[in-house]
Formats: structure tokens, C-alpha cells, sequence
């Protein structure tokens, strides 16, 4: 895998961009509201050429606030992975992402959605669904994801028998682009809800059932861009592209580079079983 999708997949097989014959900075960030965000960059190889990608450690990185002007300058951790943890993105607002390294120059813009209110239940039958009550108000487009961990009571006490996990979902409502479009095979690690959706409800059916369970749901308003971006990764990865060979590509808004830089306004609701 060519750049770390983390971000994207929570650990993930992933798959490679297309790219030019000149080799290219491809970077993985999201600002997500209230949070310190993590940017991933590195440097691939043009094609050709083999190894694997490089990645960067010896550049200026730094993102700044378009409305206020502030700068803020990132610091290297390891594995082409930046930080600052200073920096929260905010709500509402717009930035722009400046990488440069010694031989190149990227950079993108990317805008934080406003906040949104939503809750969800868990009804719990012989199959236990979920029921999500969508935001009131017209928002950006949603990417829903759902995490699960085990556990049992002590007493009062919870004990957690594992991590959180991110798990697949089943759902068959034609409020989101999965059974719209008919492209991304069941059972799913994303929902996609496309913009200006009508629907105010979304059922959909974890997973794993057994034993008692919590659940968190991630509930993620994001810019059209990054939700193409991600809606296609599924689709790359469900249909067992490979990118190096097909040169089917993702859709980047990193300027003389590849990659993305994502405003992201996340809602996370938890549940118990």
C-alpha cells in the first residue's frame, strides 16, 4: 500500500492512486472538528520505478486558519506521520494545508462542516437493529461507520473483554448511495448517505450479535470531494482493484500532489446490548 489509509479504514487493506510518470507527495488528512488532526505524507515513486514509498520527514508543513490568518507548524512523529497537538480544527471554518519538501510543493484547501445533532436506538430483538435518527437540517453528506467491543458485568462493574473494532453492517434502505447505486456488495463497513437526503431514519443491523455488546457509531459530515474519495476506495477495495495495474485513481484535491485533505464534522453515539 502506497499511502496509509488509517484515516479511512481503521486498519484496512488499502490500494494505490493513479499517478504520473514524475513522482508525487500523496497525503492522507482529516480535520475533524474539536480534534488534533494527524497528517500522513509521503513521497511515490513515479511509474517505472520500483520500492516502496518514502516517506517524508524533512519538510515545512503547516495549515492555516483562512478567516484568522494564525499558522500553524506541524512536527514529524515516525512512518511519514505529522502532528500538532496544539491545533483543533474548528467548525465552520476554512483552512489550507502547505507541504513543502526539497524538491516539491503541494498544498489544498478544505472547509470544516457545521455541527449537527443526531441520536440512534438500539432495538433489541432476536437480531438487534439500529435505528439512526438522522439531522433535521440540511447537511453536508454523511459517511456512517460502527465500532463494537465485548464485554460483561462484575457487580456493578463493566469489564471489556476486547478493543473497539470497526465492524460491517448490513442495510438494505435506499436512503443511502450503497443500495442506490448497487456498486458496493453487502455487508458494509460504511454507509453512505448522499446530501440533501430526505430520509430522517436509517436502520441498519450490526454485525456481530453475540454476548453483550456496546456499539459506536461515527456519524461523519463531510465535503463532497472527500466523500467521492471515500465511496470509491470502498468501491477500489470491494472489487479487488489493484491500483498499480489498473491505474483507476482516486480523486484528489492536493494540488501537485495526491491524496486528501478532508473538513470533517464527526458525531459519535454509543450504544449498549
Amino acid at each position: 500500500m502506497l499511502i496509509c489509509f488509517a484515516f479511512l479504514a481503521g486498519c484496512e487493506e488499502s490500494i494505490e492512486p493513479k499517478f504520473t510518470d514524475d513522482s508525487k507527495i500523496a497525503v492522507t488528512a482529516e480535520l475533524i472538528a474539536g480534534q488534533p488532526p494527524v497528517i500522513h505524507i509521503v513521497e511515490l515513486n513515479s511509474i517505472g520505478k520500483t520500492g516502496p514509498p518514502k516517506t517524508i520527514e524533512d519538510a515545512e508543513v503547516i495549515i492555516q486558519d483562512l478567516q484568522t490568518k494564525e499558522i500553524f507548524s506541524f512536527l514529524p512523529l515516525s512512518n511519514g506521520y505529522w502532528k500538532n497537538e496544539r491545533f483543533q480544527a474548528q467548525f465552520g471554518k476554512a483552512y489550507q494545508l502547505n507541504i513543502k519538501s526539497k524538491n516539491q510543493e503541494v498544498n489544498a484547501l478544505c472547509t470544516i462542516p457545521l455541527s449537527f445533532t443526531a441520536n440512534a436506538e438500539l432495538n433489541d430483538n432476536n437480531r438487534s437493529t439500529i435505528r439512526l435518527n438522522l439531522p433535521e437540517t440540511n447537511v453536508p453528506a454523511l459517511i456512517i461507520a460502527l465500532e463494537s467491543r465485548s464485554y460483561r458485568m462484575e457487580g456493578n462493574s463493566i469489564v471489556y473483554l476486547d478493543d473497539w473494532k470497526y465492524i460491517t453492517m448490513e442495510c438494505e434502505d435506499p436512503a443511502t448511495d450503497n443500495i442506490r447505486y448497487g456498486e458496493l456488495s453487502a455487508p458494509y463497513f460504511k454507509l453512505f448517505v448522499p446530501a440533501k437526503a430526505t430520509a430522517r431514519q436509517l436502520n441498519f443491523t450490526p454485525e456481530y450479535q453475540n454476548g453483550m455488546r456496546k456499539f459506536r457509531i461515527h456519524i461523519k459530515s463531510v465535503e463532497p470531494t472527500y466523500y467521492k474519495y471515500v465511496y470509491d476506495y470502498e468501491y477500489l477495495k470491494k472489487n479487488n482493484f489493484d491500483g498499480a495495474n489498473s491505474f483507476i485513481g482516486l480523486q484528489s484535491n492536493i494540488n501537485n500532489g495526491l491524496g486528501i485533505f478532508a473538513g470533517v464534522y464527526e458525531k459519535v453515539i454509543e450504544l449498549a446490548k
